[in-house]
């Protein structure tokens, strides 16, 4: 027994350092100088993303932060969009203008970040939007991937130097037709 309780008295103290190391660190990154580190990267990525969606949509979008605490007393940064009543594919849209505005933004603070854009449900976006979104990756040296229903697709862009794979109800992912025995 008294092994045990050593035990947990080590564990109770090993807690308590711990405890105090992480409020200190929740200290520092809820400093006001730290805060206004945060917000100054927000201004900067802010001016990649107003540009991608102006560009775009003709809008302009911006991130914004938030001290916040939580349910559970922890602080928190929340970031979220100045505007959100967005139809589903607006949204897309601003998804894809985020996505490429924090490519250009990790470029220019020197953070390494993927080249292309892995994206789904584009077909809920208007046709226009997709040419733009054309464009302006050929323009920003960024790769588009989108999985997109072909008669969704906008005449302008079907081309096959646009497709790296093409799917079909008779030409699968990994050439599964089916499974003999299910």
């Amino acid at each position: 027994y008294e092994k045990t309780i050593a035990q947990l008295r080590e564990v109770d103290g090993n807690l308590a350092v711990y405890n105090r190391e992480l409020a200190a660190i929740d200290d520092q990154l809820f400093s006001d100088g730290f805060g206004d580190v945060v917000k100054e990267q927000v201004r900067k990525f802010n001016t990649f993303f107003s540009e991608i969606s102006s560009t775009l949509y003709g809008e302009q979008y911006a991130l914004k932060v938030d001290p916040v605490v939580n349910k559970k007393g922890q602080r928190l940064y929340k970031f979220s969009a100045f505007n959100t009543n967005f139809s589903s594919g607006k949204k897309q849209g601003e998804i894809f203008c985020f996505d490429i505005a924090y490519t250009l933004f990790a470029d220019q603070e020197g953070i390494p970040c993927l080249h292309f854009l892995l994206n789904d449900k584009k077909e809920l976006m208007h046709g226009n939007q997709l040419l733009k979104i054309a464009n302006l990756v050929r323009e920003k040296g960024v790769q588009f991937v989108a999985s997109i229903l072909h008669d969704k697709l906008p005449p302008e862009l079907d081309d096959e130097k646009n497709f790296a794979v093409k799917l079909s109800q008779t030409d699968k992912v990994l050439r599964i037709e089916s499974v003999q025995g299910t």
